[in-house]
C-alpha cells in the first residue's frame, strides 16, 4: 500500500478494485490513474469495446481524486458530466485538475485517453507510462466535468480518509 493517505483511499475502494482503477498520482488539486482493458469491462461479447460506465467511473474516480487531493478530505460527487469521443477498446488512462474551487466546492475537468498499442484488449507495456504522458499521447475517448463538494462534511458522513483503519 501506498504512504500517501489519499491514493490508499481510493486505492482501496471496493468499487474501484472490482474494476481495477488505479490512483496513481494525487496531490495539489491534480490527479492521474489508469485502468487496464479486460474482457470484464467490455459490453460486447464478440468485439472488446468498454461499457461507457468503464470510462466513466476512471474519469469520476481521478476527479474526486484531485478534489480531494486540493483540500485534504473526502469530496463527494456533485454532479459530473461526460462527453464520450471514440469507443474505448483497450487500456486507459485519465488525468484529472481543479479549474475553480471556491470553498463550497470544486469544478474538476478530466480526459480519460485510450493508451496507443493497448487496442482490442492487448496488455499494453504502455499503460506503465506516467498517465500523463500517456494522455498527451494517446487518443482521447472522453471528457468530463465533476463538481465535489469541498466544504466541512457532517461529522455522520460516510467518506471519512483512514477507512476506520
Amino acid at each position: 500500500m501506498s504512504d500517501d493517505p489519499i491514493l490508499e483511499y481510493f486505492n482501496r475502494s471496493p468499487y474501484r478494485t472490482l474494476l481495477e482503477i488505479e490512483v496513481t498520482e494525487a496531490a495539489d488539486g491534480r490527479a492521474a490513474g489508469r485502468l487496464r482493458f479486460a474482457e470484464k469491462h467490455s459490453s460486447n461479447r464478440r468485439r472488446p469495446i468498454a461499457q461507457g460506465g468503464v470510462a466513466f467511473s476512471l474519469a469520476d474516480s481521478v476527479a474526486g481524486a484531485a478534489a480531494t487531493a486540493l483540500v485534504g478530505s473526502p469530496t463527494p460527487t456533485i454532479d459530473f458530466r461526460i462527453d464520450y469521443l471514440a469507443p474505448a477498446t483497450g487500456d486507459l488512462v485519465a488525468t484529472a485538475d481543479v479549474v475553480r474551487e471556491g470553498g463550497e466546492t470544486a469544478v474538476v475537468d478530466v480526459t480519460v485517453a485510450q493508451v496507443e498499442g493497448g487496442r482490442d484488449g492487448d496488455a499494453s507495456p504502455e499503460t506503465s507510462l506516467d498517465p500523463r504522458e500517456a494522455v498527451a499521447a494517446g487518443e482521447s475517448v472522453a471528457v468530463g466535468r465533476g463538481v465535489y463538494k469541498t466544504s466541512d462534511l457532517p461529522a455522520d458522513a460516510p467518506w471519512d480518509i483512514d477507512q476506520g483503519d
